[in-house]
């Protein structure tokens, strides 16, 4: 039987946070290398003015179907996106450029398009590019975003194009000298399972040792998935667990519906202990080596030992909210390269997309520190 700790505020963790902003500040260590992969979109951003929460629209257009609405937005502009791009500049930041960063992804069919070599060209040390990227629309809120997303490229993303574009003898020396894998975007990339599947088989047959590689998987918004590829991804997860340490990532909706997936009731469900308890329910059916779930207010983790809640650093008006979930599984995927435990791996992950929902920017393994230095002397502010 496993514990669970469920920590209220930053403060019921006084005893526990001197050795673990030790433990962060010691993390920057020697230079890391891995894959992330495997998607690349577009985005353009949109904020709407008034209403500015989704709480607040939602009944409006309600209101408005079957006739028309119109509501005054600032377009922002177009910025490079996808959950790996953002993963990827979110691991770079954190290791303070000191990381060896393979991308793979859809970043242009058949050239890297200028605004990923801008983008990604200083922080990766290649970068592979499968098809051309997919894109999105992105409604800002103050509490959340809608994304509007044009997928058609996603299902061009597959184990043979990989092999293609990367190369078997290429990808197999990445593999052998790797230190993690960044895998994210399940719920969009509609082959990526049988990559995720493949490469831990690859590891294996290249003769790595078994649960050193940390493998991060997010399936970010599978709601679209059918019942059917989620069954699929359930059954190719113990491979890739035998292989390597794994951690399954969910936003809190992404978490209640893999909840229901297996006949349990969660939704709506929004309190620290509801969310521990969730995360060890998944942890029970799903066969990886750590359940993670960030709500907008904190984070749980779910091991083999124990379940544990953590509260966020909470931005009630945040100078930007997308990539904020990528900064967290950033922060996570890190700590795990770095032998943090799962409270480390908590306050890596909350702090990182703490600090970036501030500044726009991402936070080292020593700002991080400084960030949990800062958090437990009071309030934080809205902006560093």
């Amino acid at each position: 039987m496993s514990d669970t700790n469920v920590f209220r505020t930053i403060n019921d963790l006084a005893d526990s946070l001197p050795g673990q902003i030790a433990r962060i500040r010691e993390a920057s260590g020697e230079r890391p290398g891995g894959i992330v992969g495997f998607d690349g979109f577009i985005d353009t951003f949109i904020r709407l003015e008034n209403p500015s929460t989704m709480a607040e629209l939602g009944p409006k257009i309600e209101a408005a179907a079957g006739i028309a609405a119109s509501y005054p937005a600032q377009h922002i502009g177009d910025k490079f996106g996808g959950n790996g791009p953002l993963f990827a500049s979110a691991m770079h930041g954190i290791h303070n450029g000191a990381i060896d960063l393979t991308y793979i992804g859809a970043m242009g069919r058949d050239s890297i398009l200028p605004i990923y070599e801008e983008a990604l060209g200083n922080k990766a040390t290649k970068l592979y590019s499968l098809a051309d990227p997919a894109h999105s629309d992105c409604l800002e809120f103050d509490d959340g975003k809608v994304m509007l997303s044009d997928l058609r490229s996603c299902a061009e993303i597959t184990w043979e194009r990989l092999l293609e574009c990367v190369g078997p003898e290429n990808l197999d020396a990445l593999l052998k000298k790797g230190e993690f894998i960044g895998a994210v975007n399940w719920g969009k990339l509609i082959h990526v399972g049988e990559i995720w599947e493949n490469l831990a088989e690859r590891l294996a047959a290249l003769g790595v040792k078994a649960k050193t590689i940390p493998f991060f998987m997010d399936l970010a918004e599978f709601e679209q998935r059918p019942r059917e590829d989620v069954e699929k991804l359930m059954e190719r997860l113990p491979k890739i667990t035998a292989q390597c340490h794994t951690l399954l990532s969910f936003n809190l909706k992404e978490a209640w519906q893999m909840g229901a997936f297996f006949g349990g009731d969660f939704s709506g469900k929004k309190d620290p202990d509801s969310v521990a308890e969730l995360a060890r329910f998944l942890k029970d059916n799903i066969e990886v080596d750590r359940i993670i779930i960030h709500p907008n207010d904190g984070a749980a983790c779910a091991s083999r030992e124990q379940s544990t809640y953590l509260p966020g650093p909470v931005c009630q008006k945040p100078l930007i909210s997308t990539g904020a979930g990528d900064a967290f599984g950033a922060g996570c995927l890190s700590a795990t390269v770095r032998g943090l435990d799962d409270l480390g791996l908590l306050l890596c992950g909350v702090c990182s997309s703490g600090y970036y929902v501030r500044t726009g920017d991402y936070a080292s393994f020593e700002k991080i520190a400084g960030f949990i230095e800062k958090w437990r002397q009071g309030p934080l502010p809205e902006r560093l």
